[in-house]
């Protein structure tokens, strides 16, 4: 059984991070949380290196598009939950199905605007620049941070070390794989068969 619209399908992915948006929209009531959605087009390998369970939108092109929520992504195969009910499905039936929409939940740090802009400072981009600091192996800086090029620079180096798309600038995918290095309690998306 998948399910026939977004907000259902939100809902069961925010269970997974054991969390009941109210009543409305659920984006909003999680945002209240410090919890994000986020959505975007993506390959199976971009999802793996993210690892998060994230909602699949199936049928689009027909029209009426269904959801599922992806749990688990092996080499051949991926895991769906919808309703309660899981199902395991090849990656060629998936592929008959899936053209890409991929969307998730993730834990924004204090202080987290929409998008943060040059020389833009506050606790999210303190907090950036500490935990960049931290997976160098350097002194944490101490401060009110801003988003200047040495910053940049270090954004760059980890987005490329991460295997995503690399421009400098730190946005959802670049927290979400900040919270995963640096232990953050996130759901994890199961990759063992």
């Amino acid at each position: 059984m998948l399910l026939a619209d977004a907000d259902s399908a939100w809902r069961e992915l925010a269970r997974e991070w054991k969390l009941s948006p109210a009543d409305g929209e659920p984006c909003t009531a999680l945002r209240r949380e410090q919890v994000h959605c986020f959505s975007r087009d993506m390959s199976l390998a971009l999802i793996r290196q993210l690892g998060r369970p994230g909602i699949v939108t199936l049928d689009a092109q027909g029209g009426k598009p269904s959801y599922a929520v992806l749990t688990a992504l092996t080499a051949d195969s991926v895991t769906l939950r919808a309703g309660g009910s899981e199902q395991t499905v090849t990656l060629p039936a998936l592929a008959a199905r899936w053209r890409g929409e991929f969307s998730t939940l993730w834990r924004a740090p204090t202080g987290y605007s929409d998008r943060i802009a040059e020389r833009d400072g506050g606790p999210a981009l303190d907090w950036l620049a500490a935990q960049l600091a931290t997976l160098d192996g350097t002194v944490p800086p101490v401060g009110r941070q801003a988003l200047d090029a040495a910053l940049k620079s270090r954004v760059l180096a980890f987005q490329l070390a991460q295997g995503l798309p690399a421009d400098g600038r730190p946005g959802p995918m670049t927290f979400m794989q900040l919270n995963r290095v640096a232990g953050i309690d996130e759901p994890r998306l199961q990759t063992a068969p």
